[in-house]
């Protein structure tokens, strides 16, 4: 027998358990601009009173600045005064900038002797002190380029308006007038007056010289700048005696003709120009503060002055009474004014001739020895 039934239904597999899901978290807030501006504000206000707070402590940790330094400039209230006392001022100051500090240097006495060693140096000074307290140091200056009337401060090429023989020496303009000098050399010598002075020098016609530091001197080398200055003359040229100035020989005014030039370190001896044939006067210039001296050796400016007449000239006469040898003159033997021709030449005022010679000119001694020409009638 067939049995209809059919087996029972399974029972339904258990639904699969649900997954648990993320948690959802809420909405985090916004923050608002002007909270995040405060922080800022905040944030600033400490670096800022930080840095100043490093700032004061590396302030109130700096030493004091130091007062006359070194390179520092100064003005002084009478700069030839001993006791003259230094005013601080900008280097740049053209009008009160007189002098730089080059060293500080401890007090010894004389004060001059702490400074002597540097030799651009011309002042030593203290510098003010307390009422009561004595001096802790020594300034040396050197004069800067502002000041114009302290001669240490002078450089070749400069021009200078030189007063009283040199007393007084002041820097001007090369066109200032009248005429000024132009330096070539300044030179420190141990004392006034300078021996020496200018001596590797040898375009330098005049040499002035003022005390400075410690006594020592400083020697202004000097050539002037007029182009008709007489200390500008050389061999050849002619001068008017009365104005010291050189004029063209073919001048009426001319009276002088430069037969030598001489720059010495000496009193010139005595004749001046025994050497120059023809010489009858000198022309020097000094001054007291310096051993240089400029002699021009001169003679007439007339070349054919009988004054130059040698062995083989011929001579002829302006005035046949005269006796005089300045009525005589050179000439050219060919000359029918030719009267008398040289046969001898001697440096002596002696007059003393050879046989034959029937005239003779004299010269008496000056700046030569004198001198004798034996003429012989032709």
């Amino acid at each position: 027998m067939h049995d209809n039934r059919s087996d029972p239904p399974l029972p339904a597999a258990p639904p699969d358990p649900a997954q648990p899901s993320e948690p959802v978290l809420p909405p985090e807030p916004r923050q608002s601009w002007a909270r995040r501006w405060w922080v800022l504000v905040v944030l600033a206000v400490v670096i800022v009173l930080g840095g100043a707070a490093v700032l004061v402590a590396a302030l109130t940790t700096q030493p004091e600045r130091l007062a006359f330094p070194i390179g520092g400039c100064v003005s002084l209230d009478n700069a030839a005064a001993v006791d003259a006392v230094p005013v601080e001022y900008d280097c740049a100051d053209s009008y009160k900038a007189q002098y730089r500090i080059t060293a500080r240097e401890q007090v010894v006495y004389p004060i001059p002797t702490a400074c002597v060693k540097y030799s651009e140096a011309t002042k030593a000074v203290f510098p003010p002190a307390d009422p009561g307290s004595k001096p802790k140091v020594v300034l040396c200056l050197a004069p800067t380029r502002f000041n114009t009337s302290d001669p240490g401060q002078l450089q070749p090429g400069d021009c200078i308006d030189v007063q009283k023989s040199g007393d007084i020496i002041n820097r001007v303009d090369c066109g200032f007038a009248p005429k000024p000098e132009k330096v070539v050399a300044i030179e420190i010598h141990t004392k006034v007056p300078a021996q020496q002075s200018c001596q590797d020098q040898p375009t330098a016609r005049s040499a002035f010289a003022q005390s400075s530091l410690g006594g020592r001197a400083v020697v202004v080398c000097t050539v002037s700048t007029d182009p008709l200055s007489i200390h500008n003359a050389k061999v050849g040229d002619c001068a008017d005696g009365k104005s010291s100035k050189t004029i063209p020989c073919t001048d009426a005014k001319a009276d002088q003709r430069v037969l030598s030039v001489h720059v010495l370190n000496r009193t010139p001896a005595r004749p001046e120009c025994p050497d120059d044939m023809g010489a009858s006067g000198s022309f020097t210039t000094s001054n007291q503060n310096t051993d240089l001296v400029l002699l021009l050796c001169t003679g007439p400016a007339d070349p054919n002055s009988s004054h130059y007449a040698v062995v083989g000239d011929c001579i002829g006469e302006n005035d046949r009474n005269s006796s005089s040898a300045a009525a005589t003159f050179r000439v050219d033997c060919g000359d029918p004014r030719a009267v008398y021709q040289v046969v001898d030449r001697h440096d002596s005022d002696d007059n003393s001739c050879p046989a034959g010679a029937g005239a003779s000119l004299t010269y008496p001694p000056g700046v030569t020895t004198g001198s004798t020409v034996c003429l012989r009638r032709r």
